[in-house]
């Protein structure tokens, strides 16, 4: 069971990936469902490709580290268009907005001069790592705040931020020194793989129900 599971786990992700993708179509069945909604669905789909291929190059053990590196990049930018479309401050929205420019640039520089491209960015991915944690927290701080009383089980935004939140500040503390851990023993690995296949897997169902907390159910008119 350990041996098809190890062979298999690669594509756990994918799946899950595929799911929330579906889930996020039907944002597209109203016209004033928010724009940053719409984005996220084309997100997950583009989410869904590139985990694809990873799966397929983590199973066929293909040196995927670049191809790693810039998606990681590329989440953690779009989070942070993420956040700030659903912030409130003036300020912490031109925040983000400079982080969405800047960060891009910093994994560039730590690529070329620092950590160079064989190895995974750990420095990069740390530091966005306690982006989204610290925009997250902030977001939260701000829903909090408001003075009406708000149903977060029907909010899409809240979903996001909670799967966001618990997936990058439980990752923080491997990815960011992943290259000194890549000398454990092969199973130490293998169970740290499972791990964050599970977050993961956690964070696209926190997608899925996101989109899906929106529809509202019908209630039966019928009498027994």
């Amino acid at each position: 069971m350990g041996s098809y599971l190890g062979e298999h786990l690669y594509y756990f992700s994918p799946i899950f990936a595929a799911i929330a993708f579906l889930a996020s179509l039907t944002i597209f069945r109203g016209r004033k469902n928010p724009r940053y909604l719409k984005t996220f669905s084309f997100f997950l789909l583009i989410n869904l490709i590139t985990d694809t291929i990873s799966a397929i190059q983590d199973a066929k053990v293909i040196n995927n580290l670049l191809f790693v590196n810039l998606v990681t990049v590329f989440d953690v930018s779009f989070y942070c268009y993420f956040i700030r479309e659903i912030v409130r401050s003036k300020t912490a929205k031109r925040i983000l907005l400079y982080c969405l420019i800047i960060y891009p640039a910093i994994f560039l520089i730590n690529t070329l001069l620092i950590q160079g491209s064989v190895v995974f960015h750990s420095m990069t991915y740390a530091l966005g790592c306690l982006l989204i944690v610290l925009s997250c927290i902030y977001y939260f701080w701000e829903l909090f705040q408001q003075p009406d009383s708000v149903n977060l089980s029907r909010q899409p935004a809240f979903w996001i931020s909670s799967g966001l939140l618990f997936y990058y500040a439980c990752t923080f503390p491997f990815y960011g020194t992943t290259n000194l851990v890549r000398a454990l023993p092969k199973v130490i690995l293998r169970n740290l793989l499972l791990i964050f296949v599970l977050l993961n897997i956690l964070q696209y169902l926190s997608f899925t129900i996101a989109f899906l907390c929106r529809l509202r159910t019908r209630k039966s008119m019928s009498s027994y």
